[in-house]
């Protein structure tokens, strides 16, 4: 039998093969370094027009400076790196839980190769709309922050104190304290539900009453709601008076001459 080893012995081969992995992670970084700094030092090589036309190809706007043009070309390419990576993977994947991916996307099973295309075409989707509400958080973020920049120090202290968050020393750190709690606590999300309800109202206002009831019945949804409707006879009494229980309604009310 082979004798057992000590605990300072297990020690140094956790750490030896730690840091065999460290070295390996290190290599790997360098490698993935390089690669990108050749790739972009290809792509400085190349012209303007050169540039614009690989970018035309791959249906990216062809304007800007060079520079810009450069790092466009070289987010493509990275982008179409991770979707053939991903065409391998899906291809690899067994049947039953291709299909299983299908079903819980929504999408529907047909000839393999389609199917692919359409997770990949709903995952680039996806990727769009989270880009678009990371747009929407820090354009919110920036709001609260121009807000917060015109109260005084000892205004941003009672807020954090209010939210039991730490004081901080400085105007500064404590306005970076309330942006992360607003971030963390929901507040930013509210903000951004809030902005895309007003909008949404202001495109249904917009709209012909026809096209409104129409909606309302793909949606079978009764615009006829009590609760608007008590809200409504409540604003026309404040400006024109109550209106008597027994009066009977305008349209059936006798014309005088």
């Amino acid at each position: 039998e082979k004798p057992k080893k000590g605990k300072k012995a297990d020690m140094v081969d956790a750490l030896l093969e730690n840091e065999s992995r460290r070295k390996q992670e290190l290599e790997l970084k360098q490698q993935q370094e390089e690669a990108e700094a050749n790739k972009r030092k290809e792509l400085k090589n190349m012209s303007v027009d050169e540039l614009k036309k690989a970018l035309s190809r791959k249906g990216l706007e062809a304007a800007g400076k060079k520079d810009d043009m450069v790092e466009a070309l070289y987010q493509a390419g990275i982008q179409e790196e991770i979707v053939a990576a991903r065409k391998t993977k899906l291809r690899a994947m067994a049947v039953d839980d291709f299909k299983k991916l299908l079903a819980s996307n929504g999408l529907f099973a047909g000839k393999k190769e389609d199917m692919i295309e359409a997770v990949l075409a709903h995952e680039a989707k996806l990727v769009e709309v989270v880009k678009a509400y990371e747009a929407k958080i820090e354009e919110v973020l920036a709001k609260m922050k121009e807000e917060l920049e015109a109260k005084t120090a000892n205004d941003l202290k009672d807020l954090c104190a209010n939210k039991n968050l730490k004081l901080g020393a400085g105007k500064e750190g404590r306005i970076e304290t309330l942006l992360q709690d607003a971030r963390a606590s929901g507040e930013v999300d509210k903000a951004i539900a809030a902005l895309a309800r007003k909008a949404r109202a202001e495109q249904l206002l917009a709209m012909e009453a026809g096209e409104v009831l129409k909606l309302c019945e793909e949606v079978q949804t009764d615009p006829l709601v009590r609760e608007v409707l008590v809200e409504r006879l409540l604003a026309h009494e404040a400006i024109f008076g109550r209106v008597p229980a027994d009066a009977e309604p305008k349209a059936k009310r006798a014309r005088k001459a």
